[in-house]
């Protein structure tokens, strides 16, 4: 292969994307290990301030709540002012919710430290905007790719150091992801570099300019790919709101129930699999499946593991069934949000991620009500099943309603 060759330019174009693209993987880590600590500890912090299972959904719900009054707003205004601005303000609102949930004593300040929070986030879309205009189209999904595995890092560490951190008290945890978070904002400054909307983005040409109200009409496809993903963060919600409760009910360990610590490692495991899962076996999939046969895989998996999960209680069979799932849910992640992507012009990603955490918001505003009614009233194999159910749903009319345009 000759180094005029259009094989070694690509190779090329793919490393200098690549190298590009660092920074972003540095800031977004750091970022996600803030996340990653509070994950674990909210549940049981929350509970010991008096919150009840439907308390905790509420809880998550309202910061949901303000995610999709802000998720578009950030995303545009990333798209006129620059991702590197807007991502630096966003950061700044997670540092105060960070402080506000450290200093709080009552669940009024809980539940102000999360609307500060999910009013200016933002982070994780804007991070994807960011890196599907610093990348070329032929590794676009590897660009995708790249920042998932940063947040797969992120909340490898984080969630190892809250198991760590709860030792020496409840708010140790909180006041370490305030630290990361400034962190993170002098990494955005330092190392991401000032970004130039107006100017024309490294691999892409601009489409003209069309209004809002026409770009998001003519957005047939994606909005199908949309409707997907809202079901798909439905029961990914569902999920992640009362799985701390879910398992302190049902699983011991060494004696005692599952708690923050226990909670810590699980969350831990689950940032491992992501790795692995964006690092080495999302491309390997892609060289002998089509997008859609990987996304259909992924809900089998996932409907699989919530159904041993509700039928089971043995810790080893758990480790199975959290696999299953946890695998499930980064294959899926991962191929939807890159096939969004892919589905909108280049001078479109900050509107359509932010309009993608927007609707993610919507489905994370009712996910937890419901979950937290049914752990609530300890219908532990209910809550299971029902996400077992929704999944198996799914997967029989995704051939029927996204057949339009097959995911690839």
């Amino acid at each position: 292969m000759g180094p005029g060759s259009p094989a070694h330019a690509a190779e090329t174009m793919a490393g200098h994307s690549a190298l590009t693209l660092v920074p972003t993987f540095v800031v977004v880590a750091v970022d996600a290990t803030g996340m990653g600590i509070i994950l674990p500890l909210l549940p049981f912090y929350s509970q010991r301030l008096g919150a009840t299972p439907f308390v905790l959904g509420a809880l998550i719900s309202v910061y949901a709540v303000c995610q999709l009054i802000a998720g578009p707003a950030v995303g545009m205004l990333s798209d006129r002012y620059g991702r590197r601005k807007v991502l630096v303000v966003s950061q700044i609102g997670t540092l105060i919710g960070f402080v506000l949930l450290a200093l709080a004593g009552n669940l009024t300040l809980v539940f102000l430290a999360r609307i500060i929070d999910g009013l200016t986030s933002g982070n994780i879309s804007v991070a994807h905007a960011y890196a599907a205009e610093h990348s070329a189209p032929a590794t676009r999904k590897q660009a995708l790719g790249m920042t998932s595995g940063a947040i797969g890092t992120g909340l490898l560490l984080g969630p190892a150091l809250s198991s760590f951190l709860v030792h020496y008290g409840q708010t140790a945890p909180v006041w370490a992801a305030a630290a990361l978070s400034l962190v993170s904002i002098f990494a955005t400054i330092a190392l991401l570099p000032p970004d130039h909307p107006a100017s024309e983005p490294l691999y892409q040409h601009r489409v003209p300019e069309p209004t809002l109200t026409r770009s998001l009409l003519g957005m047939r496809y994606a909005w199908r790919l949309l409707g997907l993903l809202i079901v798909f963060f439905f029961v990914n919600s569902m999920f992640l709101s009362q799985i701390g409760l879910f398992l302190s009910a049902r699983f011991s360990w060494d004696g005692h129930a599952f708690g923050a610590r226990e909670l810590g490692w699980i969350f831990a495991y689950a940032g491992f699999i992501n790795m692995v899962v964006q690092g080495l076996l999302i491309t390997r999939a892609n060289i002998i499946a089509s997008d859609r046969s990987i996304v259909m895989a992924a809900f089998a998996c996932m409907g699989l593991g919530f159904a041993g999960l509700g039928a089971e209680n043995n810790v080893g069979l758990l480790a199975v069934n959290l696999t299953l799932i946890i695998v499930g849910t980064m294959f899926a992640r991962s191929t939807l949000t890159a096939e969004l992507s892919r589905s909108t012009a280049i001078n479109r990603q900050g509107m359509i991620m932010g309009l993608n955490q927007s609707l993610m918001s919507g489905a994370n505003i009712s996910a937890p009500l419901v979950s937290g009614a049914l752990i609530g009233h300890r219908l532990f194999v209910p809550w299971a099943l029902t996400m077992a159910a929704i999944l198996q749903q799914l997967a029989r009319r995704d051939d029927k309603r996204y057949s339009r345009r097959p995911l690839r």
